[in-house]
């Protein structure tokens, strides 16, 4: 073997030894596996000094979630606003808005067929606004929301009937009542028209007259009600809801 073989070339250019080389690895920080690594302790640190300060906050302004934080001593709330809803003891508009109220209520189960705006679906509903039968009397509309029609029916010259109306006697006689001066005030052009009102009373005094009908009305039917006919009771004053003249309540508070 010759010389160049029997020497380690390495160890001669650098002039280090083994034990040199064993003692560098020894000082060579070991890292540790991926996944170990120690977890610095800054963000554990800034977290429990959240946590502190939150907890501070909340003691001091927290209130233990009771609601008079709100309220202070010279808190005066503010009274709430007349009409629909409003004081009991104050003042609640006009008698004639909330009845009206009631019947736009009501008839949210009417527009389906007859639409928001009354005007119906052409040939399959008919339009109450501006119908005969709307703006007529109102002994023809009780007589209809209490047993329904069946049977084709003229409405504006339009014949309708494809789908019968069911009877809506399962309403209370308040409901019906103030569905039909809905109907009448919004629908009928008689807005403001004290003859538009229908009161709890006459439709009480249609469930009788009327308790004898079996099924729906026909057209034919209907037509033998003078178109003029008004179901008895007395008329209200729309301000008050009271009978004009005196005398009993005839609409339902």
């Amino acid at each position: 073997m010759s010389d160049t073989q029997e020497k380690n070339l390495d160890y001669e250019a650098e002039g280090g030894s083994v034990v040199d080389v064993h003692d560098a690895v020894r000082r060579e920080k070991i890292l540790p596996p991926t996944g170990q690594e120690p977890v610095s302790f800054s963000p554990i640190i800034a977290t429990i000094i959240v946590i502190i300060l939150g907890a501070g906050y909340f003691g001091a302004y927290g209130n233990f979630f009771r609601d008079d934080i709100y309220i202070s001593s010279f808190y005066q709330p503010e009274p709430r606003p007349a009409g629909i809803g409003g004081d009991e003891g104050g003042d609640k508009g006009p008698w004639i808005d909330q009845w009206l109220a009631g019947g736009k209520r009501v008839y949210g189960q009417c527009a389906a067929c007859h639409q928001p705006n009354g005007g119906g679906l052409p040939g399959q509903y008919p339009p109450l606004t501006g119908s005969e039968w709307v703006h007529g009397g109102t002994e023809r509309l009780g007589a209809i929301l209490l047993h329904g029609i069946q049977g084709p029916l003229t409405v504006a010259g339009q014949s309708y009937g494809t789908i019968p109306m069911p009877p809506w006697n399962a309403l209370s006689d308040e409901q019906i009542a103030q569905v039909i001066t809905y109907v009448r005030s919004e629908f009928g052009e008689m807005k403001d028209d004290p003859k538009a009102i229908v009161t709890t009373e006459m439709i009480g005094a249609a469930r009788d007259k009327f308790s004898g009908k079996a099924g729906s009305w026909t057209e034919s039917e209907l037509l033998d009600i003078p178109a003029d006919a008004m179901l008895p009771g007395a008329e209200v004053d729309p301000q008050t809801g009271q009978p004009v003249g005196g005398g009993e309540d005839a609409a339902a508070q």
